[in-house]
């Protein structure tokens, strides 16, 4: 039996009073979902734990089957995607070039624009890269990124983006119980170095944008890691577009696609039919992201949320002479909730996730909705994201028999 995975990232969301207190997947026009959900069994899911909010590339690892201390980094994933070249044991980071401001006795990443920012790294790149000292070496990645590779550096550095704009730039420094590692105390030094040199010239060549700062996040190691079918018996593929699963699909040895729609609708239904494709293929097992949903959640506005939902139920609508395949076993779920609201204090959220199964396998529940609250309700009752690989093993008729 055959899988398909689908992950629409920061599909889950709170309950809003503009929407009548649903979730915004509660108030979409979702018909096909539904039938879904109605024809299968559901589950709720904290991928990490519940009230841990959780990043998707950390989310999704665990979906797959993997431990935590496998993880490479994000960065380390972006560089896959970029085809930078890398080396064993390489020590990665993504460096963002920001406006800051001073106040309340921080620094603190100040609001900008961002195509006017990246308008800026772009004209700066070059020299930036110039300033890189020996042993480093500075890539721009587009936008306001950069990776910093430091060959034969540690990765064990807590780094000094906060992510959250309430809260001020960190110190640079080794991780906790890494201060006494002499590679991580150097690899904190040097960053530290270079980025000292880099904001003084920063200082003098873009006087007009203010104060810039070079933050630092996702440390990540240079590392291979046990490719997806070793682990679980099956060829897969990865239909997605954003730099992150580009290199996580690479990073666990499946076949990549890179599938770009220009709306949300059109978005899955091109990432739909290249999956329909490569399941008529050689492949066993085929993951599928789309990110407009947390994208949407991002904005800000609930009801916008919900049409970008009905959106893809749209698409799935299309796609029923694969989804009623009696030899397929659908999964559709999130990585993490996505509250849709104006708050710096909160990027991701700690609610649980539905997740529904569909296909012969499948023992049916009473849950006729695809939603956060019905999905409380269903057959499978509460799983982790760890959880998610062995009951997909079993429903797809791969599980082995257990004797302790």
């Amino acid at each position: 039996m055959k899988v398909l995975l689908l992950v629409i990232d920061g599909l889950a969301d709170i309950s809003h009073p503009e929407l009548a207190w649903s979730t915004p997947l509660q108030a979409a026009a979702t018909p096909t979902l539904d039938r879904l959900a109605g024809e299968g069994c559901s589950a709720l899911m904290y991928p990490l734990g519940p009230g841990v909010c959780p990043s998707s590339e950390v989310a999704h690892w665990a979906m797959f089957g993997y431990r935590s201390g496998e993880f490479p980094g994000r960065a380390y994933l972006h560089a896959l995607a970029a085809g930078l070249p890398l080396r064993e044991g390489d020590a990665l980071f993504m460096l963002n070039l920001v406006p800051v401001e001073r106040r309340e006795g921080g620094v603190f990443v100040a609001d900008h624009d961002e195509a006017r920012m990246a308008d800026v790294c772009s004209r700066l790149a070059e020299g930036l890269r110039g300033l890189a000292p020996p042993g480093m070496e500075l890539f721009y990645m587009g936008g306001i990124e950069f990776i910093a590779a430091v060959r034969g550096g540690s990765h064990r550095i807590a780094c000094s983006d906060p992510f959250l704009r309430h809260l001020p730039l960190r110190e640079l420094r080794p991780a906790d119980g890494w201060e006494d590692d002499e590679a991580a105390a150097s690899t904190a030094a040097g960053l530290e170095a270079f980025i000292a040199a880099a904001e003084e010239w920063l200082a003098e060549e873009e006087r007009a944008e203010g104060e810039l700062a070079l933050t630092v996040k996702w440390p990540s190691q240079g590392r291979e890691v046990a490719p997806f079918q070793d682990r679980h018996g099956m060829r897969a593929a990865a239909v997605v577009s954003t730099p992150c699963f580009q290199g996580m699909g690479t990073a666990l040895s499946m076949l990549v696609e890179t599938v770009r729609g220009a709306g949300a609708g059109d978005d899955l239904a091109a990432k739909l039919d290249a999956a329909a494709g490569l399941l008529r293929g050689d492949r066993e097992f085929v993951f599928v992201h789309t990110k407009y949903a947390d994208e949407a959640a991002h904005a800000g506005v609930p009801s916008a949320k919900a049409e970008v939902i009905a959106a893809m139920d749209g698409a799935l609508s299309a796609m029923t002479g694969l989804l009623d395949d009696p030899g397929l076993l659908t999964v559709v779920t999130a990585d993490h909730s996505t509250p849709t609201a104006r708050d710096a204090r909160v990027l991701h959220g700690g609610d649980p996730v539905p997740v529904l199964f569909h296909g012969s396998t499948v023992r049916r529940d009473t849950v006729e909705r695809f939603d956060e609250v019905s999905a409380a309700a269903g057959g499978m009752g509460q799983i982790a994201g760890s959880d998610l690989m062995p009951v997909i093993l079993y429903l797809s008729r791969r599980a082995g028999f257990f004797t302790g």
